[in-house]
């Protein structure tokens, strides 16, 4: 009797956390020079990402600076122009999802056939992070280590960027590495009662392209800039530069370099 009892409760928290929706703000640092500000929203088990190109201003300080989900320093202000935003839409358990990226100043839709998060939670850490009792969870994702912290306190398997599946929303995310990426938990509504902020005739308008056709159009475009770069530096007698490419983003190798 108890089992089916605790069966039916996990069902219905279930139910109701893909019921209700969740607006969740997350501060994205992916270096100590720039903070941008990226929305999730989470219904029905539909996820939607919504980051804008601009660099926000770092916060000033103020007594209740300690109401906060995660207080966090590194910000400073860019002028990169044009606001772009970086839209990614994802299905619960889906094996794809769809995000919008910029390639020399044009849009695309972009499809990804995103590998599945073996996410391991065997780890006995408990933080306290903002107002929140979080657990540690780790996985490995295309050449990196992403190390996510979580909280059964809002049942809701979501978190930034394409990330997720956890019993609990991130509160703070990263991945091990020379080029860390952070994502910090700012703010939450759960649960919401206003819409997701996309355009989906506008995105669903745009040119399509798989995930690697893009990134070997934008590898090629960054290497060109890069050999523009090279060849206006003065050469050294007997100086060979090897260069090794590091992408700066969080995904570093992806499925398609592995063969």
């Amino acid at each position: 009797m108890n089992k089916y009892f605790l069966f039916f409760l996990l069902s219905l928290a279930t139910t109701v956390s893909h019921g209700q929706k969740l607006k969740a703000v997350y501060q994205y640092l992916p270096s100590p020079m720039a903070t941008f500000r990226e929305e999730v929203y989470f219904q029905d088990g539909i996820k939607t990402s919504v980051r804008d190109s601009l660099a926000q201003p770092k916060p000033q300080s103020t007594e209740n600076d300690n109401d906060e989900e995660v207080s966090g320093s590194m910000s400073v202000t860019l002028d990169m122009g044009k606001v772009y935003r970086n839209i990614v839409i994802q299905k619960n358990n889906a094996p794809q999802l769809v995000e919008t990226r910029s390639l020399k100043g044009s849009n695309y839709l972009v499809s990804d056939e995103f590998p599945t998060l073996v996410w391991n939670t065997n780890y006995t850490d408990v933080d306290t992070l903002g107002k929140h009792i979080c657990h540690k969870a780790t996985a490995t994702y295309r050449g990196t280590t992403l190390v996510a912290y979580y909280t059964n306190d809002i049942p809701v398997p979501a978190g930034p960027y394409k990330f997720g599946g956890l019993p609990g929303l991130i509160v703070m995310l990263y991945n091990e590495g020379a080029n860390p990426h952070y994502w910090l938990l700012k703010e939450i509504e759960y649960p919401y009662t206003g819409d997701v902020p996309v355009n989906e005739k506008y995105i669903n308008g745009l040119p399509k392209l798989s995930l690697e056709s893009y990134i070997k159009k934008d590898d090629l475009e960054n290497e060109e800039q890069m050999r523009i770069m090279m060849s206006k530096m003065p050469m050294m007698d007997g100086v060979n530069v090897e260069h090794k490419k590091i992408r700066g983003s969080v995904e570093q190798v992806y499925e398609w370099e592995k063969n």
